[in-house]
């Protein structure tokens, strides 16, 4: 490993917010295949009297595994796996730190505007906030789509675990089957996986066809869902979209952030209330529903 990238990797790991010791402890056993943790002190310059908590907070990050021997030995994850864990645990931990911000926030404004003070509530023309595990995603669409009074407008990736999701997003179908109940109208577009950087084949395109076929089914048999159903209409999208949303009453948006170690999957989403940004992206969900593609 080159001087200039164990530079950049320190630099990267910093950001992460990883101790001068961790990152010692973590690049010496990159650079070896399975160590003691005494091994690990000597080569690293982390103290003897650290070495086991340094090792246990890596462990914690998803970056080493170990070995429960005697003595214990320690093992670096496979580079690309050590970072995305790395990252899903910093998204964790400021998840956490977001989700209690919020609710401090949400007492002190309810016990200021309760008080004798100056202070009036503000309405904001613009509000977001951001969900990152999948239960938080599902929970919100849940709610956005429980207040639903007219229309929704919805992309998403078709792909192999579509299925499996369809399963897990259970509570959020049936909301959108209670919201065509009310007479709202709902307009679902699923465009095809990225194909990782080549042009889509004949059979790629098959394939992306008969997993909507597929999904379609699904829909129809579990939540009664289908575009016989007056108000809700599906269409597939043989091009990739470069960011899925959803649009709720041309008002909110929920915009989709895909992970960029695994595209076909959403890491985040940020919840946008914005009556203009709504407006636009629902512009371009038409450009897009009037694609050249049929309606099935």
């Amino acid at each position: 490993m080159s001087d200039s990238l164990i530079k950049e990797l320190n630099s990267f790991l910093k950001s992460a917010n990883l101790s001068s010791y961790e990152t010692s402890a973590y690049l010496t056993l990159l650079k070896s295949d399975t160590l003691t943790a005494r091994d690990i002190s000597k080569k690293s310059n982390v103290p003897v009297g650290r070495i086991y908590e340094i090792l246990q907070e890596l462990k914690l990050k998803g970056m080493i595994e170990v070995q429960n021997s005697r003595p214990k030995y320690y093992k670096s994850l496979p580079f690309n796996l050590a970072l995305q864990n790395l990252i899903s645990h910093i998204i964790y931990i400021n998840q956490r730190k977001i989700s209690y911000l919020y609710e401090k926030a949400r007492n002190l404004e309810s016990h200021i505007y309760n008080s004798d003070t100056f202070f009036k509530p503000v309405s904001a023309s613009t509000f977001w906030s951001t969900e990152f595990n999948l239960n938080s995603i599902i929970s919100l669409l849940v709610k956005e789509s429980r207040d639903l009074k007219e229309e929704l407008l919805a992309t998403s990736i078709l792909n192999d675990n579509i299925i499996d999701l369809i399963s897990i997003g259970k509570p959020y179908f049936q909301e959108l089957r209670k919201a065509l109940s009310r007479g709202v109208e709902i307009k679902y577009i699923w465009s095809s996986e990225p194909d990782k950087g080549k042009s889509s084949t004949l059979a790629q395109k098959n394939k992306h066809q008969a997993t909507y076929e597929e999904l379609k089914r699904r829909l129809k048999d579990v939540f009664n869902l289908s575009d016989e159903i007056e108000g809700f209409k599906l269409k597939f999208l043989p091009r990739q979209i470069p960011t899925n949303f959803n649009v709720f009453d041309s008002r909110r948006v929920i915009i989709k952030m895909q992970n960029p170690l695994k595209t076909s999957e959403i890491l985040s989403v940020m919840n946008v209330l914005d009556p203009d940004l709504a407006t636009e992206l629902r512009k371009t969900f038409f450009n897009l529903w009037d694609y050249e593609s049929n309606i099935f």
